[in-house]
């Protein structure tokens, strides 16, 4: 196929398949018409799934799918389909829990063969173009695969089986061997999980990469004016959660001449984001913001949510009042380009004068940050702004200089604009801005609420009541997930629309509830195009939509489907807490209105698959041991098979002010997926942490530890433990 000729995507509406209509690959869409050829021509299907502002997914793109000889053994040995991630959330979720159990790590592009009836049976994310330093490059995996179809298909057929196994497993509730009654009690140890990898020098959550943790931020404003969660609860939240909003506010994850926040920072100290800008992330931030100005008394958080929204409207909002997807992060193939300054550049548009009080507030005259990880000198050769004096943000001069800047770099070439129309997230933003507009007094975005919430409902609505998921230019695609009509619902009744807000529940109770469990699953009722119909209650960065539906089913009066809903989730909410925050917080605002929440027994959850973030936790073993009395080694014992990158890797106390940390020297190892030697620890590795003074028999040191272990290939999530260490 000439790269000239258009392939089947080019009948789609998304903006990351079109991206693909011109390579060489054969690609279809997901849908019966591939499945019919996988099975006609008993060839297995190579599914890939990405989205428009994915930067390895382009790389992966230009590198193998624009490449003539792999489209060709593509094309001859597969049936290659493509889907937009955020067309198919639940062919991504379900996928990416078969990639998790396969490989302990996740990402896109995600990579991933399936039989002819779509049970898969091999997973990877990102593949290079020829084989590396000991790594088969995408030809020889693709080669291996069809070969081990074609001579070996009763292993391949039984991989298959094995995994469908454990995915049906993973898509259920855990159950309880004995009855739970959740009450006011059950909230405070929660929370205190919840913020156990509060990272106290940078603020935020956790190490690097460092997201926004929306969901979590969300349930601590929530405790914050709770009647369940006690004084002392919320004295224990507060530094977490202003040093958290303090951080991102000033940091470089926030665009400061947009006012948008990217998606998140590659770093810990949230200097250096991934430049990439979702419509979800900000209408969640701009609503936490916004609250938060409120439930903290802190007027400067009013300031960032107006410049959040602000942004959304100008640069993300069509002509019909809805929202746009995201911005890329790439422009010209160079990550962040639109956003980075140099002194010049900022010398070219403003006056000596301010251009040196303008480098003082935004950290240009520290010298440049930024060096593209992919392109141009290693060392640093311009800059990312972020707040270096954060009482100067509103200082009348420096808002004329950053209208300035913006107008000039509104004459860049910009990022590419993925202009998706979907439900779920223009219900958190249409959310968004409704609570600003309260909250704010801000009636422009209370008018823009109601008018895009009119026009999704319009647009996006058939006339049974039943939603689409996405549109793009007027023509609808899928079915509506869960997170669609619970976002919604949620939306509309922050509005006041109850009458719709109370029809489109009904409709979502119709299509998504298991009269089995009172959980609702992800997927619509007629989705036949699945192997595994999930129900999920962990967040993505979304909130879970298990949470949402049960909230907005308790606001509208439907008490008992909220109960049974939550109840089911509810064991996995107890073990679990920090990657189910939006549930905890269900779970408190239905306590704090109904009383105390039942949960009867069922099956014991002995039997689940460990979720990546388990077995991230269960490959180090932690002891430590008294050196001297202000000497303590702390060491690192990890699971065969596994290393600890060492950038990575960060011990810290929010307790006490260590006098210092030692750490081991690192080997260098050189891997497929690294344009560098990176510096890691395999077996063990002991650090020592000195102490200014000795503990006493009364005293408990706090220490927290972040790390992400990974094989040769792959890597789980970065996880955050809490070491207590007594005399």
């Amino acid at each position: 196929m000439s790269p000239h000729q258009p392939n089947r995507l080019a009948k789609e509406t998304s903006p990351y398949l079109l991206q693909h209509q011109h390579n060489p690959v054969d690609w279809y869409p997901w849908g019966e018409e591939a499945f019919a050829a996988a099975r006609d021509q008993d060839k297995p299907i190579f599914l890939s799934v990405g989205y428009s502002t994915c930067y390895w997914c382009h790389v992966m793109e230009r590198q193998c799918f624009e490449n003539e000889a792999i489209a060709m053994l593509m094309n001859e040995r597969f049936i290659n389909i493509k889907v937009d991630r955020e067309e198919r959330p639940d062919v991504d979720q379900l996928y990416m829990t078969g990639l998790q159990v396969l490989t302990r790590t996740g990402g896109w592009p995600m990579s991933l063969w399936l039989l002819p009836d779509k049970r898969m049976f091999f997973a990877g994310t990102y593949f290079p173009p020829e084989d590396a330093h000991g790594r088969p490059g995408f030809p020889n995996i693709l080669t291996g695969l069809a070969d081990a179809y074609r001579d070996s298909k009763p292993d391949v057929m039984k991989t298959a089986e094995q995994l469908q196994g454990v995915l049906q497993e993973l898509a259920k509730p855990s159950g309880t061997d004995e009855a739970l009654t959740l009450s006011a009690d059950w909230i405070a140890p929660l929370l205190l999980r919840c913020i156990d990898d509060y990272e106290p020098r940078f603020g935020g959550f956790g190490g690097a990469p460092k997201f926004p943790r929306e969901t979590l931020l969300d349930l601590l404003l929530w405790a914050k004016t709770s009647k369940i969660v006690t004084d002392d609860m919320k004295t224990e939240i507060d530094r977490p959660l202003r040093h958290a909003l303090d951080a991102m506010a000033n940091g470089g994850i926030r665009d400061h001449l947009g006012g948008a926040f990217h998606r998140y920072s590659t770093d810990a100290q949230w200097l250096v984001p991934h430049f990439e800008i979702m419509l979800y992330d900000n209408a969640l931030l701009g609503r936490i913001y916004a609250q938060a100005s409120v439930t903290l008394n802190e007027p400067r958080y009013a300031d960032v949510a107006r410049r959040v929204f602000d942004f959304i409207l100008s640069e993300m909002t069509n002509s019909d009042g809805l929202f746009y997807t995201a911005f890329d992060a790439e422009v010209d193939a160079r990550e962040g380009l639109n956003y980075l300054w140099t002194m010049s550049q900022v010398e070219e548009v403003l006056d000596p004068r301010e251009a040196a009080r303008f480098a003082a507030v935004y950290g240009l005259s520290a010298g440049p940050n930024f060096a593209d990880p992919h392109h141009g000198p290693a060392e640093p050769d311009v800059n990312v702004l972020f707040l270096a004096k954060p009482e100067e943000e509103n200082a009348p001069d420096i808002i004329a200089m950053r209208e300035k800047l913006f107008q000039q770099r509104q004459s860049r070439k910009k990022p590419l604009l993925d202009t998706k129309i979907i439900t779920s997230w223009n219900a958190l933003t249409i959310r968004g801005l409704a609570v600003a507009g309260r909250v704010l007094n801000e009636p422009r975005y209370t008018e823009a609420a109601v008018k895009a919430a009119g026009n999704l409902w319009h647009e996006h609505r058939e006339a049974d009541g039943t939603f689409f998921r996405t549109s793009s230019n007027h023509v609808r695609k899928h079915l509506a997930m869960l997170d669609d009509y619970a976002f919604f619902a949620e939306a509309l009744a922050e509005l006041g629309h109850s009458k719709e807000a109370y029809e489109l529940v009904t409709t979502m109770r119709a299509r998504f509830e298991d009269a089995a469990d009172g959980a609702f699953f992800f997927s619509d009722m007629s989705a036949d195009d699945l192997v595994v119909r999930q129900k999920i209650a962990a967040d993505s960065p979304l909130p879970a939509g298990n949470a949402i539906a049960a909230t907005v089913c308790d606001t509208l009066g439907f008490a008992e489907t909220a109960a049974r809903a939550l109840a089911a989730f509810a064991v996995q909410a107890n073990h679990h807490g920090p990657s189910m925050c939006a549930t905890v917080q269900a779970i408190g605002q239905f306590i704090e209105k109904n009383g105390p929440l039942r949960v009867e027994a069922t099956t014991s959850e002995t039997s689940r698959v460990a979720t990546p973030a388990e077995l991230a936790e269960q490959s180090v073993d932690v002891l430590w041991k008294f050196v001297n009395d202000t000497r303590i080694a702390v060491e690192l014992r990890i699971v065969p098979g596994l290393h600890l990158t060492a950038s990575t890797i960060e011990l810290a106390s929010p307790d006490v002010a260590i006098a210092g940390i030692e750490r081991p020297m690192a080997e260098q190892k050189t891997y497929a997926y690294a344009e560098a030697p990176v510096d890691i620890y395999e077996g063990s590795a002991t650090f020592h942490v000195r102490l200014h003074q000795p503990l006493t028999a009364d005293d408990t040191l706090k220490l927290s530890l972040t790390y992400q272990p990974c094989s040769d290939n792959a890597c789980l999530p970065t996880t955050t433990r809490t070491i207590e260490i007594t005399k």
